[in-house]
């Protein structure tokens, strides 16, 4: 065309009004999604891009969505965050993404997570911060939306994981095919995430009435370096644990890489469970709780467009728990929940143990 793409050229080309295009490309929810599709495939192949700042001007709105998160080096944040911008690019928003790291966030002031009145919307992940802290900031007028931990009386909306039944079903898997000796790697102690699931692992092994011996309950922060150690040190100087549940999958590769440097195997020598079901757990063959994470930050970034969208934005301040399950690999000494072979009983903890010199019956993790 010689010169920028305007409302108008996307109007003419898709036979709309000027006034759905505009509802469509500012993200108004009251537009059909077939419409919306078709003004948004219009917009893309003639290379429209909204003047922002002049849109700003005249309407008080950015059309920015600010996300905090405490670092990217994490398989499981990166995958929200995929989430996140995979929801606001459909709906023509943009991200402005903040990375706080460690006691860092504890300094910073409410304001300072506002991007200087940049946003429309704040989508925090929320690790422990004080409840003063978020009160202050979800009273400042920009629509908050907490991922991971909810906050009893902020008015905001929250997104979060069914971290209980998912440890639930992770412990009782190994409870039911007879393992007794199991080492738990937690999170660290003031991670709610972290207690929710040993919440869950609690509740099943009162359910079977068992007791873990408490020395096999490691604190290993959701790190996979943290999660090495731990189970290091505890090889050095015991024998191996029948079974190993790890609260993250981050922490079970941790553990996996330790058990192979002492010369045992998984599931042949060690029965090994995770949490998460991050993109490498497939392919390590281990069972692990699935958490639906890139539909976290999808449902994040949906709640954080309500809130947007609305003048009663109260009507929005809601909990969105998303349901989590077992997915069964070989880690654990089962067949695959995915193999067609037909499911063969798992190694239990007595026949590994009278087996272990034999030839292996899993491929080994």
């Amino acid at each position: 065309m010689g010169r920028a793409v305007t409302l108008g050229d996307v109007s003419r080309h898709v036979g709309l009004s000027v006034a759905t295009v505009s509802r469509v490309l500012s993200g108004s929810p009251r537009v059909r999604q077939a419409t919306r599709d078709q003004v948004l495939r219009a917009a893309d192949e003639l290379g429209y891009s909204a003047n922002l700042s002049a849109r700003a001007l005249k309407t008080q709105r950015t059309d920015m969505l600010g996300v905090v998160f405490p670092d990217i080096n994490n398989e499981f944040y990166r995958e929200l965050l995929t989430g996140i911008n995979d929801e606001a690019h459909a709906a023509g928003r943009h991200l402005m993404v903040e990375f706080g790291p460690g006691p860092r966030w504890q300094s910073l002031r409410p304001q300072d997570y506002l991007f200087g009145g940049r946003i429309d919307a704040l989508i925090l992940l929320n690790l422990g911060l004080p409840m003063d802290f978020l009160r202050d900031l979800a009273g400042r007028g920009t629509p908050l939306v907490l991922m991971d931990r909810p906050a009893p009386g902020v008015p905001a909306a929250t997104v979060r994981l069914e971290n209980v039944a998912g440890a639930d079903a992770a412990m009782s898997h190994l409870l039911e095919h007879g393992y007794r000796r199991i080492a738990v790697l937690r999170g660290p102690g003031d991670s709610y995430d972290a207690n929710e699931r040993w919440r869950g692992c609690e509740r099943a092994l009162r359910r079977f009435g068992v007791e873990l011996d408490h020395n096999l309950i490691w604190e290993a922060g959701f790190y996979e370096a943290y999660a090495y150690t731990a189970t290091q040190r505890w090889l050095a100087d015991h024998d191996a644990p029948e079974a190993i549940l790890a609260l993250n999958d981050a922490m079970a590769i941790g553990a996996l890489h330790a058990l192979r440097e002492h010369g045992l195997s998984v599931p042949q020598d060690v029965a090994l469970v995770g949490f998460d079901d991050v993109d490498c757990a497939k392919h390590l063959g281990l069972t692990t709780v699935h958490c639906p994470i890139r539909q976290m930050g999808q449902a994040a970034a949906r709640a954080a467009l309500n809130l947007m969208a609305t003048d009663e934005p109260a009507a929005f301040y809601r909990e969105e728990v998303l349901d989590t399950h077992l997915i069964v690999r070989t880690s654990c000494g089962c067949v695959p929940d995915d193999n067609p072979i037909s499911q063969r009983p798992p190694i239990n903890a007595v026949s590994r143990l009278e087996k272990k010199h034999a030839r292996p019956v899993r491929p080994e993790v």
